[in-house]
């Protein structure tokens, strides 16, 4: 495959790093408004960019004083990476999220209604309208889990609730994305591609898989006690399994967790 640079050591890009691909995390790569030219002559060489770039704290994303740096992470960023591989005759990959559907009645397809309802989705939803549909390949993935232990892992959140949703939802292993990500561009897929382990469950049916007990709370409950509107719906993968087929979703939590209990 071409030569492959990933951009951002969080969560995902720590599991790609551990997947042997080239990570640049901020001390490598911090793109910022004031030093767009060059940092994007650090990209010279590469011919394949997959952005892990963002801000995914949605409680964070909330507050005011934080959306204009939330909207240069996850909106504009991935614009500027886009014109940019365009220019050059890149690849271009972007990880955005599933987070843009708000539906768990039905599978969601990627041409579905898309919901901007808070924040962290706004600025999502600007970063995908600031690539290129014909040119790039754009991730929506659900609810990161993995078998390491991070802060952003769920994995690792649930011991810590006391009451676990009872909403279904998709979910998405980090070793997923990179799985998802590789098989797409070894097919040499454009687009957009919702990305998650195959079946769904609530929090709830996690918790039990892995020997933890708790009450349970509901979507509207949620949002009433937490302040903030925190999205559940599910994701056809239909399209995806066109060139990738996701592992189980009860498997996979069971194989991350027997990693990292």
């Amino acid at each position: 495959m071409d030569k492959i640079v990933v951009l951002g050591k969080g969560f995902l890009g720590k599991k790609f790093e551990k997947r042997g691909f080239e990570v640049l995390g901020k001390d490598e790569f911090n793109l910022t408004p004031g030093n767009v030219r060059e940092s994007l002559e650090r990209l010279g060489d590469y011919e394949i960019v997959i952005n892990c770039i963002g801000k995914s704290n949605t409680r964070w994303c909330e507050k005011r004083d934080n959306f204009q740096e939330a909207l240069w992470s996850n909106g504009s960023i991935p614009k500027i990476l886009s014109d940019h591989c365009k220019e050059k005759g890149k690849k271009f990959v972007h990880i955005s999220t599933g987070c843009l559907y708000d539906n768990n009645k039905k599978p969601q397809k990627e041409n579905d209604f898309i919901v901007a309802h808070c924040n962290y989705v706004v600025t999502k939803w600007v970063g995908e309208q600031g690539c290129d549909f014909n040119n790039d390949l754009i991730l929506r993935p659900r609810l990161y889990f993995g078998d390491f232990k991070d802060k952003n892992n769920l994995l690792c959140k649930l011991p810590r609730f006391q009451k676990f949703l009872v909403e279904l939802n998709s979910y998405t292993s980090v070793d997923v994305i990179v799985d998802a990500t590789t098989n797409l561009l070894e097919n040499e897929q454009l687009g957009t591609f919702n990305v998650a382990c195959e079946d769904y469950a609530t929090t709830k049916d996690l918790a039990r898989l892995v020997g933890l007990d708790g009450g349970e709370i509901s979507e509207k409950q949620l949002h009433e006690s937490e302040r903030l509107y925190l999205v559940n719906n599910i994701m056809d993968l239909s399209r995806l399994k066109e060139f990738y087929l996701p592992p189980n979703l009860k498997e996979e939590v069971i194989r991350c967790w027997e990693n990292i209990k």
